[in-house]
């Protein structure tokens, strides 16, 4: 197990043990979207203290990002570099933008919003109003995708009563932005060539799934040597840790190339 990492909104406390063969192939054998992987991803590698079990759709959906987030540190490490091109006419440098995961978390983290009052169930009420809100949860972000208006349906299921006034609904909007900040949008670096500042879009999830399964590319070849090598049944295989796994490999092809 890892050091215990809290995420950002619920506070929640999680463990996440080392990837498996399993845990990577959940990545790279399902065509669900981005969420439901990522999901099925964290329900697998991360507990609570003592195994306590997350009851991830009832979370708020934000700290899905984070854990997804938290996931890449525990098995890439904490520091992520990309990069993006200057758009300044005639230049087209590659420009690298780099930023540890942790510093992200720590500029995105909650803060308090003033006019909130605690209610019951996690409902928060809005000062000069009669209206009440929630943060929205994992599940119900899963169930939005499944709507044709996806944020009304939202608006709907975690703003009462219904049918709020545009600007309550914006109000509540920029509180969720402060209690709750969204991890998903521009991150910048600076041309070294024309100077010109620029802005990548960073989407957690989809980042990390791209960055785990490309990391996680080589886990059918794998099996297939140590299958050969060893006569181990898919089922053993998959159930080494990465890191052993891929020791066993080194081993196979360091006597294949003696041979």
């Amino acid at each position: 197990m890892t050091a215990t990492r809290s995420l950002p909104v619920s506070g929640t406390r999680l463990l996440f043990r080392e990837a498996t063969g399993g845990d990577e192939l959940v990545l790279l054998d399902n065509g669900r979207p981005p969420t439901e992987t990522m999901l099925a991803l964290v329900s697998r590698v991360a507990t609570g203290p003592r195994d306590r079990e997350i009851p991830w759709l009832e979370l708020p959906a934000v700290d899905l990002s984070a854990a997804a987030l938290l996931i890449r540190a525990a098995w890439l490490g904490g520091r992520i570099i990309t990069d993006a091109t200057c758009l300044a006419a005639g230049c087209g440098e590659r420009i690298d933008v780099a930023f540890r995961i942790s510093d992200f978390l720590a500029h995105h983290r909650p803060r308090r919003f003033r006019g909130l009052t605690d209610g019951e169930g996690g409902w928060l009420g809005l000062a000069g109003t009669e209206v009440s809100f929630r943060i929205p949860t994992i599940g119900d972000l899963l169930m939005s995708a499944r709507e044709p208006d996806g944020a009304g349906w939202l608006n709907e299921r975690c703003i009462r009563p219904g049918g709020a006034p545009g600007a309550v609904v914006r109000r509540i909007d920029r509180a969720l932005g402060v209690i709750a900040p969204r991890l998903d949008g521009d991150v910048g670096g600076r041309c070294p060539a024309c100077g010109r500042a620029v802005e990548l879009f960073f989407e957690p999830l989809t980042y990390v799934l791209a960055e785990l399964r490309g990391a996680s590319a080589g886990l059918y070849g794998e099996v297939h040597e140590l299958a050969l090598a060893y006569h181990w049944p898919e089922r053993a295989i998959l159930a080494l840790s990465r890191a052993r796994r891929q020791r066993y490999v080194e081993k196979v092809r360091g006597e294949l190339a003696l041979a």
